[in-house]
């Protein structure tokens, strides 16, 4: 009796379908549209198709008891320099030194060399169809880092590439990524989900360098994607082989079309400069947060020390704001640095100390009146000075705050009088 999928395939095969691009005819050249950025069309590529693995020496098929993808290493020696940075500058710090950023106190015990650097280029942006079509893992060995890149010829090829990562996963003792928490790690748990793969994925110690670079330089940069911060903050210019992030899905399923690799090369340098950025990356965070400079940018310094204070880290905090007070501040960021202070010292019951800071404040503040309230409270309560605080009562009376904050201020000034007239 006949099979009656075989048969069914066999139709399919005479129909001319078939399935991935192993032996997919070529599709005709893509059509530009002028509408689009110069940057979303090159000219159209003449020729006949070019597979991918003649395009990148190096690529090769490796099989698995769920069948074969392709996997591409690029090994760098530890002195190579990725920008302003050498990819071992990172193995300087301890990965007990990422405890305060994660608050996860299993890096005390680990090291980085034994770490596994993971960015995935995916099908789509989200939705139960979005696979991982390549997975770039990099990871020191010896003097060398590896960037190795799993790469899928069609879907088909899916779990033969989970289980080579997690083969590498195995090896490794946590997971560094630049949104990694947010997006790469949950899309491969939900993929080794749905192929039946067990992996604990999820559960390995995380650095996410995405949150720690909010922290420390958005608030100078602006954008913190990994694209800005690399020619801002890590030195690091792309070659015209890159291509834009949100191109990508779009040629992968374009090579899955025709067959043609040349446009899917720029997909595998693209990844592996984000792979060798996150290393670095990694070192100017770890960098920033426990060794920063003097001569860093105030702004910096401010988001620092900012940072530092709201995880209870009170020393470091207080000297990093001192240092960003000093620099050329906005006067918006200014302010919050200095009040961010004066609740640091308010906070060890140091309110003297923060006396000069609230009084700076004050001096140039146009309608905030919250320093001209601390310093009324603290000469009212701490310096029994009733004088003064009634002085800077009715400075901040002057400013002409708001209807609410003029109430309470006039109900404090009046309060103040009743107390001076008794001799309080």
């Amino acid at each position: 009796m006949t099979d009656p999928d075989q048969a069914w395939q066999t139709k399919l095969r005479r129909l001319g379908v078939v399935k991935g691009v192993r032996n997919l005819k070529p599709a005709p050249p893509p059509i530009t549209d002028d509408r689009l950025p110069a940057a979303a069309h090159r000219s159209p590529i003449t020729g006949d198709p070019q597979p991918i693995e003649k395009l990148l020496p190096g690529l090769r098929l490796e099989e698995t008891a769920e069948g074969a993808c392709y996997v591409l290493d690029k090994v760098y020696p530890l002195t190579y320099r990725h920008g302003a940075d050498r990819l071992a500058d990172l193995l300087v710090f301890g990965a007990d030194t990422a405890v305060p950023l994660t608050g996860d106190e299993r890096f005390a015990n680990l090291d980085f060399h034994n770490f596994l650097f993971l960015d995935t280029e995916t099908t789509g942006l989200a939705g139960a169809g979005t696979i991982a079509f390549m997975v770039g893992a990099a990871f020191f060995e010896g003097d060398a880092l590896v960037v190795r890149q799993f790469f899928l010829r069609d879907h088909s090829d899916e779990a033969a590439m989970l289980l080579l990562l997690d083969d590498l996963l195995a090896a490794r003792d946590g997971l560094v990524t630049f949104n990694g928490r947010t997006f790469d790690v949950p899309l491969l748990d939900g993929r080794f989900l749905m192929n039946r793969l067990p992996c604990d994925i999820r559960q390995r110690p995380h650095l996410d360098l995405l949150p720690p670079s909010r922290r420390l330089w958005r608030a100078r940069l602006g954008s913190v994607a990994l694209g800005a911060l690399e020619p801002a903050l890590l030195g690091v210019r792309r070659t015209q082989e890159d291509v834009p992030g949100w191109m990508i899905p779009g040629l992968y399923h374009q090579y899955l079309r025709s067959g043609d690799g040349r446009e899917l090369a720029r997909v595998f340098y693209h990844n592996q400069i984000d792979m060798l950025s996150m290393v670095t990356l990694a070192a100017r965070i770890l960098r920033q947060f426990h060794q920063p400079e003097g001569a860093d940018h105030p702004i910096d310094l401010y988001s620092l020390g900012k940072w530092q204070a709201d995880l209870g880290l009170t020393e470091a905090a207080e000297r990093h704001l001192r240092q960003a007070a000093q620099g050329d501040l906005p006067l918006e960021l200014f302010h919050k640095n200095l009040y961010r202070l004066g609740w640091l010292l308010k906070r060890q019951d140091r309110r003297a100390e923060a006396v000069p800071i609230w009084q700076q404040i004050a001096a140039t503040s146009f309608t905030d009146v919250a320093a001209h309230v601390e310093l009324a409270k603290f000469y009212e309560w701490h310096a029994r000075d009733i004088p003064q605080a009634i002085l800077w009562t009715e400075r901040a009376l002057a400013l002409s705050p708001g209807e609410m904050a003029r109430a309470e201020l006039a109900h404090r000034l009046a309060r103040l009088r009743r107390k001076a007239e008794i001799g309080d």
